[in-house]
């Protein structure tokens, strides 16, 4: 007997048919988005340290090159769009997409561009108290904040092949109450 359901082709909804009047101040939407956010960081790391425990150190290599292709691939794609739309691939275009509203609001992003400099400073992150809440020592709080990292260092590198990202990582979070990212023209001062 065969148990496999048959292969045929479905369609899955592209939302919630669920809807409210319902009013919910900013905390109860930080509340939700913290929740829903943190839950992942805990699927993502619970499995990456079973996955090292059978295969060793090896997994978070691999981790950390899908995590960065998954960025690449999505900033490609903005590329195409700015391009489409006929706009410049620069500094000034890529700081629009960065900061956008939600950004703004959840994660206190702030992006200023100086010159062949840009600086994108995020004042919360729910992602390293998570990780502590799990038991991880401070080392791994930051290995996991790095790799996680990874998806921004992509985005932009995959957005102009002719930048470079340099990430903060939860080291600055934690010390300084700010986490940046510095994107620069390849080769260009630092």
């Amino acid at each position: 007997m065969n148990n496999k359901p048959e292969h045929k082709e479905m369609e899955f909804p592209a939302r919630s048919a669920s809807t409210t009047d319902q009013l919910f101040t900013w905390e109860e939407v930080r509340g939700f988005l913290d929740k829903e956010t943190t839950r992942r960081s805990e699927y993502i790391a619970r499995l990456l340290e079973a996955l090292r425990e059978k295969f060793g150190e090896e997994v978070m290599d691999v981790a950390s090159k899908v995590i960065y292709n998954i960025g690449y691939e999505k900033g490609a794609m903005r590329a195409r769009m700015v391009k489409e739309k006929q706009q410049k691939n620069d500094l000034e275009s890529l700081a629009g997409l960065i900061s956008h509203t939600t950004a703004k609001l959840y994660l206190g992003n702030q992006v200023e561009v100086d010159g062949d400099l840009m600086t994108v400073t995020e004042d919360y992150c729910p992602h390293p108290k998570k990780w502590h809440e799990m038991g991880f020592p401070l080392p791994k709080v930051t290995e996991y904040c790095l790799l996680f990292d990874q998806v921004d260092k992509g985005m932009i590198e995959g957005y102009n092949e002719k930048f470079e990202a340099e990430l903060t990582g939860c080291w600055n979070l934690g010390e300084n109450g700010v986490c940046q990212m510095y994107v620069r023209c390849k080769g260009a001062g630092k």
